[in-house]
């Protein structure tokens, strides 16, 4: 199977990955330096743009010679609980219904367009925000994604923390041009809140909804285990 393994690393230790030597492994460093291992590929980045910038990035230099199965993950997927796989395998299980798959959907709904994404008040980025280390859009996240897709429903299924497999296929759906455009933006700024925006928008980008339905299903199985969880 043709399949590519791409990491945004900052400094997480990736002596996980030595498991997965059947993948193509490419991982894109924003962090400190580190010892190149033989048996994947390091390229250094510039910190700017979150794992969004990673992504567009390796699509944008590699468009014209995409591996079939493309994984993307984050340097430490292990506390990402039910948001990412931590065996990247089980990404490829059912990739073929979609060509995308993420571990857990999500819906966007009316209540979640926020024209910040209402990370103002999420406790992880709170004082990122206070402090003007998170970039502000002149247009929203409502206006961002109809911006890209002018006829995109007030409903739509996304996926999470910005750790997703997609078949080449799907990514080709779009020109070079699309993702030159997106990467410029993401590249503007350490912490843009369009990196923020396209976490939520991946799914859409390469589904189309496709996973609406079952994205219903990942919610309520969502809410279910987080109220365990208190009990």
């Amino acid at each position: 199977m043709d399949k590519s393994l791409i990491i945004a690393r900052y400094d997480e230790d990736l002596d996980w990955l030595e498991k997965y030597k059947d993948f193509k492994i490419t991982v894109y460093n924003k962090g400190s330096g580190f010892k190149n291992e033989q048996f994947f590929r390091v390229i250094n980045l510039e910190n700017k743009g979150r794992e969004s910038q990673t992504w567009l990035y390796h699509i944008v230099k590699n468009y014209h010679k995409l591996n079939e199965i493309n994984v993307f993950l984050q340097g430490k997927v292990d506390d990402l609980n039910c948001m990412a796989y931590k065996n990247p395998n089980n990404y490829l299980k059912k990739i073929n219904k979609y060509g995308f798959k993420a571990s857990r959907y999500g819906i966007l709904g009316p209540l979640h367009w926020d024209w910040n994404v209402n990370i103002q008040k999420d406790v992880r980025y709170k004082k990122q925000w206070e402090n003007n280390e998170i970039s502000r859009s002149n247009i929203g996240f409502r206006n961002f994604a109809k911006d890209l897709f002018p006829n995109i429903p007030l409903f739509v299924a996304t996926s999470y923390s910005g750790c997703f497999a997609v078949k080449k296929e799907m990514i080709m759906q779009h020109d070079i041009a699309f993702y030159q455009r997106l990467l410029t933006i993401l590249s503007k700024n350490k912490n843009p809140i369009e990196g923020h925006y396209m976490e939520r928008l991946w799914c859409y980008i390469f589904t189309k909804n496709k996973p609406f339905i079952e994205s219903i299903f990942d919610v309520i199985l969502t809410k279910i285990e987080r109220s365990n969880n208190f009990i």
